[in-house]
This record gives C-alpha cells, structure tokens and sequence, in this order.
C-alpha cells in the first residue's frame, strides 16, 4: 500500500516499525492487567463529586481487576499503516488523525479505562479534538476488519458513539470530520 497516497496532508511521521515489531505487538498489545496496572488505576480513582452534592455518597471506585481486553488480532491494514508511520499525524479533507504508536495502544487503553466504559473496545487514534477512533471488538471480524466508531473522551460509552467506519481503510480514506459525525 502507497499509504503516501492515502493522505492529503502528513503532519509528522514516524519511522515506520520494523519487521519483528508488528509481531511482538501483536502479542502484547492485549495481555491481561499486571498487577502494576491495576494498582496504578486504583490508585488514580477520585471521587468526582464535592462532598456537598448527593452523589458523593453514591460514588464506587470500579474493579480493573475484572477488566478484559480482547484478545483478537488487529486489521492487516492498520499493521501495514505501522510499518509505514508508526503514529503520526495525517489529514484527508476535513478528517484529521493522531495515530497512537504501537506502545501508546495499550497505555491509552487503560489511561482512558476503556474496559470500564466501553468493553471490547480498542481506541488507535484521536482526532485532535478530543475524539477517539476505536474498533468495536464485541463481535467477530468481518472481512478480516472491525466496525470503527468515534467517541468522545469525555463521554466514552457505546450509546453515545457513532460508527464512522466498516474498515480502517475506509476511515483512513474519509473527509468528513470525526467531529461532524458524532455531533451532526
């Protein structure tokens, strides 16, 4: 693939991943919590709400323990696209992309506890607006390609995602912004 072609406008590129890197990616990149991880996230839970508003009351830190990310391989294409720019920043038209590295998939994961609010969910990428490109991994490939959605960072919850995409081709491809999707 000319992924050179893909693109409109390329921000910054990264070197692409070597070839024994996509492997070693993809072996890892799905692995269940350490310990470390989990007790990192508990220990970064807060209650949001003063202690003056009811819902303080109400407010349960949640278990990463029982978190489960899927175990399913990643879209041929997407690995293409890593070899080519490992992250990087790209534009088609109005759709604007912030590709994770292959070390940030796992860590922005879990920085955003997708596993509490979107299970089976596996962000790649950000819009630059606070948007987040994911796979919907609940179901099975279609195609070898999982459905793309596009979530708000701050409302992350599959009701109030919108699928932008059937393929990462197909995103990589669109013009319209992440932006105009998910809010009309």
């Amino acid at each position: 693939m000319n992924w050179e072609a893909v693109f409109e406008v390329c921000y910054r590129k990264h070197a692409g991943l070597s070839s024994a890197e996509p492997d070693r990616f993809q072996a890892g990149w799905h692995q269940p919590l350490t310990e470390r991880e989990i007790a990192e996230i508990r220990e970064n839970q807060r209650n949001p709400f003063p202690v003056s508003n009811p819902l303080h009351a109400l407010y349960r830190p949640f278990d990463p323990a029982l978190w489960s990310i899927p175990n399913k391989p990643l879209p041929a294409d997407y690995l293409d696209f890593l070899r080519f720019s490992n992250g990087g920043e790209f534009e088609n038209g109005e759709r604007y992309f912030q590709f994770f590295d292959a070390d940030e998939v796992r860590s922005m994961l879990l920085a955003y506890e997708f596993p509490e609010y979107m299970p089976g969910a596996v962000p790649f990428a950000m819009d630059g607006s606070g948007n987040h490109y994911i796979w919907d991994m609940r179901g099975d490939r279609k195609n070898r390609e999982y459905p793309i959605l596009v979530a708000s960072s701050g409302n992350l919850g599959y009701e109030d995602a919108v699928q932008i995409a059937e393929t990462f081709m197909e995103l990589c491809r669109g013009t319209t912004s992440a932006e105009d999707v998910l809010f009309g």
